[in-house]
C-alpha cells in the first residue's frame, strides 16, 4: 500500500469516519452490548491508527521541504 504523504480524499473520509465513531460510540456505550461494543472499538481504534500514521508521513515530509 503506497501511503502518500499529504492531505488526501482518503485522510478527509478516515476523519470525518472518526467523529461518527466517536458519536456513536456514545450511544453503543449507552446500550451495554459488549458484543457490539468490542468489534466497534477495534474498528474505530484501526481508523485511528491510519490517521496517525498519515500525520506522521506528512509531518516527515514537511521536515524535508
Amino acid at each position: 500500500m503506497n501511503i502518500n504523504p499529504e492531505f488526501d480524499k482518503g485522510y478527509f473520509i478516515a476523519t470525518i469516519l472518526n467523529v461518527f465513531f466517536l458519536i456513536g460510540l456514545f450511544f453503543i456505550n449507552s446500550w451495554g452490548n459488549i458484543y457490539i461494543l468490542i468489534p466497534y472499538v477495534i474498528v474505530m481504534g484501526l481508523n485511528a491508527v491510519y490517521l496517525v500514521v498519515k500525520a506522521i508521513k506528512i509531518n516527515e515530509n514537511k521536515s524535508k521541504i
